[in-house]
């Protein structure tokens, strides 16, 4: 963009004279633009892939270029553009089709404030999401380098809260000649200090924990896991680590030999056989690129694969099959050259990055595959010919991740082999982000009508007390009956509620439904129910829960609202004094997932929490794993020794039962004890 105060407007529009009506109109308004305008879409690809555009206008009502035409076009290339339609007298059909191709404003020449206040906003808004993309990309890119900085540094390093191990980089558990970080996670930071010193480290761990760090640099006697001891000098500054306060301890290493480096970087990070980078490296490459493609549409993407590999390699045999890829490779880079970035991913399949654009990466794919077809490649003591299928996709502000950008082109290759192969498909984004709005669009449907017509239903299952509480527990599952009263699952609607804003209401329906549940109940009940960190930071919350507990008659500790445990570290601050409030009316708070985090504990400091959900991660290998066993173990009887009581759900099993029993668990949950059925049952 020229600057911050002159926009670079596309105008859409079959009539040059009303075209220059609407920028003399802007030109009045003091809005200083840089016009272009197209009427066809041979030009308009053209003006998209050659111009700095900014903005669109583009009149609703002409055939000749349609504003979903148009916005296909701009999605395609990744661009983020707003486009705003030129509505004549606002009317109502004009203003429909606008929005269901994707627009993101609508006006009308005829009130120019009108058109002059949404081109500003949009425009505002524009500037906002560029320097939001600007700032993100700078703290992932900073945030790597550290992540890289620490991951890789020869020099000893730990982050250390509460004197126990927060994180640690491996040349630290080498140092210490520990295996890896979960064994150092339940390590005191004293463990490695060597017994003379051991007073001397317990008061600079107080004097840390009062926030007061070193002057200097700390000398200690250490020791490793084995009992060797060594002189170590440590260098403490404060750190965070998932918004925790802690502090950073560096023990200085001898520096690396550059020429090994470099050689362990060639051993490490490239394919022994073809020299293109191996997979790990080349989703490094991958997400440093996708982040550069949020602020402006980035290299394009060619995975190639061998047809029929399997039994091309058994025709071969291993060795000549091995030659032949290797041909292949050299002829991929003789035909590609410098620019392109290569990487083996695996036996008989390449990645391809290239600088252009996603109409010339297909062009160059439809090229390639023909030129290999037509090839005769050279395979030790014998050639052979071959077919290759090929995906192409372009890295665009919608490349969401380095898995979802690999995913998008596996699923293309297996589609076009189950076709027969030798083909070239393109990923189109312009045409998933209409499916993905349709797709959308009847999940809202859905969810409206169930939140509308009282179709949200509760199931129970059993969450029994074994300790010797006879009082009758129970979680609520929330469930979405279709209209052919069909079940659908929480999994599959609450991610469109969460990104559409309807699951405050969603809380409040599974609330007033326990809420009333445990009001008909011919027995005493307690319903544990799980509650949206949008709901636990909603400041009318508190008073909206009071007022149902009033109106029933229900007393507060008959509900135990469970918070997933990342929820309460990402949305810390804004939850505290919901949680309070809450906390405040008798309702029980658990934390549900518990255990999932690096430093789970910290959480007791800073919620008022009852009851502690072990993450059912832990259940699926429990029985046949020991150390899981172990890790278990520890949490259970952290907990109690801090007053708290612990759930574990997932209970399928006999076995996983008795193991509960030996650990004392509090309570515990699963299709073992009782599947969810839509009536609470008494549970002997």
């Amino acid at each position: 963009m020229a600057s911050e105060k002159s926009i670079n407007l596309l105008i859409v529009h079959p009539s040059e004279e009303e075209a220059e009506r609407i920028l003399s109109l802007l030109r009045n308004y003091q809005i200083a633009v840089r016009p272009t305008r197209c009427i066809d879409e041979e030009s308009l690809l053209g003006i998209l892939e050659r111009k700095q555009i900014d903005m669109v206008l583009c009149q609703q009502i002409q055939q000749q270029l349609p504003t979903q035409t148009v916005i296909d076009h701009i999605k395609r290339m990744g661009q983020d553009l707003p486009v705003i339609a030129l509505i004549d007298d606002f009317d109502i059909d004009q203003i429909s089709d606008a929005i269901d191709a994707g627009a993101n404003s609508y006006c009308s020449p005829k009130l120019p404030e009108h058109m002059r206040h949404v081109i500003l906003r949009d425009m505002k808004n524009l500037h906002q999401r560029r320097e939001n993309i600007r700032l993100t990309q700078e703290l992932r890119q900073t945030e790597k380098r550290v992540n890289s900085l620490l991951d890789s540094s020869k020099q000893a390093i730990a982050y250390i809260h509460d004197g126990m191990h927060a994180y640690t980089n491996q040349s630290y558990q080498e140092l210490f000649k520990y295996d890896d970080f979960e064994e150092l996670e339940v390590t005191p930071f004293l463990n490695m200090i060597a017994k003379e010193d051991v007073a001397k480290a317990k008061k600079v761990l107080r004097d840390i924990n009062k926030n007061i760090l070193p002057d200097e640099q700390l000398s200690f006697e250490m020791i490793t896991a084995q009992g060797d001891k060594f002189d170590g000098l440590i260098d403490v500054s404060k750190a965070t680590l998932n918004g925790e306060q802690c502090a950073q301890f560096i023990i200085n290493l001898p520096a690396v030999d550059p020429e090994v480096e470099k050689e362990l970087f060639e051993i490490k990070n490239k394919d022994l056989l073809t020299k293109f980078y191996n997979r790990s490296y080349f989703h490094e490459l991958l997400s440093d690129d996708i982040d550069q493609a949020r602020s402006q549409p980035g290299d394009c993407l060619l995975m190639i694969g061998v047809d029929n590999e399997h039994e091309l390699e058994k025709k071969l045999g291993i060795g000549n099959f091995d030659l032949f890829i290797a041909n292949l490779a050299e002829y991929l880079e003789s035909k590609f050259g410098d620019d392109t970035t290569y990487c083996r991913y695996s036996d008989a399949l390449f990645i391809l990055k290239v600088n252009t654009s996603i109409e010339k990466a297909e062009k160059a794919a439809e090229k390639i595959s023909h030129l290999i077809t037509e090839q005769i490649f050279d395979a030790g003591d014998t050639s052979t010919n071959c077919t290759v299928s090929i995906a192409v996709t372009q890295l665009t502000q919608q490349s969401q991740s380095v898995n979802n950008v690999i995913k998008t082109l596996t699923d293309l290759l297996e589609n076009t082999l189950k076709k027969g192969g030798n083909q070239v498909a393109v990923f189109d984004p312009a045409e998933e982000e209409k499916q993905a709005r349709a797709a959308s669009q009847a999940w809202i449907d859905r969810i409206t009508g169930g939140l509308e017509n009282d179709r949200f239903v509760l199931h129970y299952q059993p969450v029994v007390n074994i300790d010797g509480d006879d009082s009758q527990s129970y979680e609520c599952l929330v469930r979405l009956k279709s209209d052919d009263d069909q079940l659908i699952y929480p999994q599959q609607f609450i991610p469109v509620a969460i990104k559409y804003g309807f699951i405050n209401d969603i809380d409040r329906r599974v609330l007033s439904k326990a809420i009333e549940a445990i009001k008909q109940a011919d027995f005493d009940v307690t319903l544990f129910i799980k509650v949206s960190s949008e709901s636990l930071s909603d400041s009318a919350f508190p008073g909206w829960l009071a007022e149902q507990l009033k109106q029933a008659g229900v007393s507060g500790q008959k509900l135990a609202l469970e918070i997933k445990e990342s929820e309460l570290v990402t949305h810390a601050t804004k939850m505290k004094p919901i949680i309070k409030a809450v906390k405040a009316l008798n309702c029980k708070i658990v934390v549900e997932k518990f255990g999932s985090g690096l430093n789970s504990f910290s959480i007791l400091k800073h919620f008022p929490v009852d009851l502690l959900k072990i993450d059912s991660a832990f259940m699926t290998d429990l029985v046949d794993n020991q150390d899981t066993q172990e890790k278990v173990k520890t949490i259970v009887q952290k907990a109690h020794n801090q007053g708290k009581q612990v759930i574990c759900e997932f209970i399928e099993d006999a076995n996983t039962m008795s193991i509960m029993w030996k650990m004392s668990v509090n309570y515990i949950q699963g299709n073992f004890i009782g599947e969810p059925t839509e009536s609470m049952e008494p549970v002997e």
